[in-house]
């Protein structure tokens, strides 16, 4: 399933939080990108989100971008609940960290099984 439906209002979050940093690729990600697992540790209130891209998803569009993406990137998205995405070596996410997650979690709890 994909994540903008899961969590239509943190993705909308996110995607502008990419516009401000000037990050169009990530922008078309986030809306196409699907949720791998997830995981939510309670002590720290820590949620980790593992992403996937879809059969139909190929690399990154360069004419849309200019350039190709920055590969194997930790990027601070600046959201309120303190977001780090991590991309792969094609530039393509693969990872959310959620520090305050709590919601983030309890949100995901209703479609995916969380591990403590």
């Amino acid at each position: 399933m994909k994540l903008i439906e899961l969590l239509p209002n943190f993705i909308a979050e996110l995607q502008i939080a990419c516009e401000r940093l000037g990050r169009s690729d990530l922008i078309a990600q986030l809306a196409t990108v699907e949720l791998d697992n997830n995981s939510y540790n309670g002590a720290t209130r820590v949620a980790q989100l593992g992403l996937r891209h879809g059969v139909d998803d190929g690399p990154v569009d360069q004419q849309a971008i200019h350039e190709p993406p920055p590969s194997n990137e930790s990027l601070n998205l600046r959201h309120r609940y303190g977001v780090e995405a991590e991309t792969d070596n094609n530039g393509l996410l693969r990872k959310l960290t959620v520090a305050h997650g709590t919601d983030i979690a309890e949100a995901l709890g209703r479609y995916s099984t969380l591990r403590l």
